[in-house]
Parts: structure tokens; sequence; C-alpha cells
């Protein structure tokens, strides 16, 4: 196992790159609502801050380009060429899709803003005395990234599960945030969410497709999956509580 204790304050709660990104870019209301109302401390690894950076990073290429076009009122002949990540295609896709709804000066005005908010984000994030504590969590348990990668595609989502199981092994509270649907959270509707729990077939209409099925495997959450092997890992004490900001929030105010 090659893997370091977290360095500084391990309480509080792991939040996600894209979590970072709902409060400190986006402004979502549940976003706010987590890091200003609630009284835990959110903390995220050194790797999280480098995809955080190197995201925003990529953002900002993609706002000053788009601004060219726009600034000369040519934001139609606007063509995307270099993006190898299938979040940024996404993003393009979505941002572009709101400026053609916009007149000229409106789509500048928006490209600045978000050319600023994203400068901002990092000053928000990452300076001392923020509202984020950054851990440095040197190294993954490649024994772990190889069970993980039965349940996870994206290998930077498994490491960053790794620094979360490292937090949450060596005084962290496990709690995990985040809003990745698609490869942490799942998006299958079987399973229903963290708060409500899904609503099982009991008809008994139907056979399972498999022994493994027979034994409830195939209707197990993504969360349940991931924790299956951190638990097979370690030990119980290592799960994580994978959350989204909308449930964690539901569960605070019971």
């Amino acid at each position: 196992m090659d893997e370091s204790v977290p360095e500084g304050d391990v309480g509080g709660l792991f939040t996600d790159t894209c979590v970072l990104f709902a409060y400190a870019v986006e402004g979502e209301a549940d976003a706010r609502k987590l890091f200003e109302d609630s009284p835990h401390d959110k903390v995220a690894s050194e790797r999280i801050k480098r995809e955080f950076v190197s995201v925003a990073d990529r953002h900002q290429d993609i706002h000053r380009e788009l601004l060219e076009f726009a600034a000369t009122g040519d934001l139609g002949e606007y063509e995307p060429a270099g993006l190898h990540q299938k979040n940024d295609v996404r993003y393009v896709i979505d941002l572009y899709s709101d400026l053609t709804e916009m007149d000229d000066v409106e789509v500048v005005r928006r490209l600045n803003e978000l050319i600023n908010r994203l400068e901002k984000a990092r000053d928000e994030l990452f300076e001392t005395g923020g509202v984020l504590t950054i851990l440095a969590v040197d190294g993954v348990d490649a024994q772990l990234v190889g069970l993980l990668r039965g349940v996870v595609e994206n290998e930077d989502d498994i490491r960053v599960l790794c620094d979360a199981t490292a937090w949450s092994r060596n005084g962290g509270s496990g709690t995990f945030l985040t809003e990745d649907t698609e490869d942490l959270l799942g998006s299958d509707e079987r399973t229903g969410s963290a708060v409500e729990g899904g609503d099982a077939d009991e008809s008994g209409d139907e056979l399972p497709d498999s022994f493994a099925d027979f034994l409830g495997s195939e209707n197990k959450s993504v969360p349940e999956r991931i924790n299956d092997q951190i638990v097979s890992r370690y030990d119980t004490d290592s799960a994580l509580q994978i959350l989204s900001i909308e449930d964690f929030l539901t569960i605070e105010a019971r």
C-alpha cells in the first residue's frame, strides 16, 4: 500500500471538484447554503485542487476563444477544437446553447462575467483562510485502485475516492459530497436517492437473469458498490457516505 496519512484538519465534509464548481463558479443555491450556512468544515485533497485548477484553465481558454468571436459579432462561426475531455465538450455545448439565446452585448458581458468569476473562485477556495481546507494525501493504494476499477470507469474519480478513503480512515467523518451522477452517485432509477431509497420490485413476476442478480448485487446503487470495494480492502469503518449536496442538506435538516 502506498498511501500517507492526510496532513491537517481531517474532520468535516470531503468535497468533490464538481461541488467546488457548484459553489464558487456556478453559485448554485444548495451549494451556497452548504458553504455559507453549514457549520461543518469543508475539506478537499491536493488532487482535487489540481483538478479544479486544470478544469478552470480549460474553461478559461474556451471563454476567451468564444469572446474573440463574440466581440466581432461572429459567434456563429465558432468551431470548438482541441477538446479532449467529454466534460469539456458537454460544457461547450451547454454554454454555446445559452449564448445563442442572447444578443451580442449580453454574450460579451456573460463571457467576461465567467472569466472574472473563475479568477475569483480560485482565491475564495484556495487562499489561506478561505472556505476550504486542503489536505495533503500523497500516493494511492494500488490495490484499492484495482478494486474500484470494477465499479468506476473514470480514473480521476477512482483516485479521488482513494483520497477520500484515506481521509475517512484517518479521522475524517466519512461524508463525501459530489454532484457526479454519472460515475459516483449513479442515475439508475432503481436505486432511488440516498434519502428516500429505491422501491424494490415485489411483484415476483420476473426471474433474476443470473445468480448474481438473485443475490442482489445488481440492485445495489453505485455508492453501495463503491463501498463494497472499500470495505473489502479495509473495514466497515472506512466506508464513505457518498451524497449529493441536496441529499446532505435534507439529512441535515431532519
